[in-house]
């Protein structure tokens, strides 16, 4: 008969291996999409770093950079009054 810690040890090994095929799964499906949005953006010579990082709120406000505008284009990119980049 088995014991409750060998259960455990094959329930968590379970768990561990099925979450980590539905993560790559995830990154497998939205990975080449996200890549290639941005490289097929015309403007993608323009693309800087700019504060890595940096969020835009739902109101407007950006922590982690200067303010500037939050609206971002299909490519997921903006510029505003600052230089282009994405996030």
């Amino acid at each position: 008969m088995k014991t409750v810690k060998e259960y455990q040890v094959k329930f968590n090994k379970k768990t561990f291996f099925l979450g980590a095929i539905a993560a790559l799964g995830v990154i497998a499906a939205i990975g080449p999409s996200l890549a290639t949005d941005l490289k097929t953006n015309p403007r993608l010579h323009e693309v800087v770093s700019y504060f890595g990082g940096h969020i835009h709120e739902h109101d407007g406000d950006t922590h982690g950079a200067p303010q500037h505008s939050g609206g971002t284009d299909a490519y997921g990119c903006h510029n505003g009054s600052v230089p282009y980049h994405c996030h």
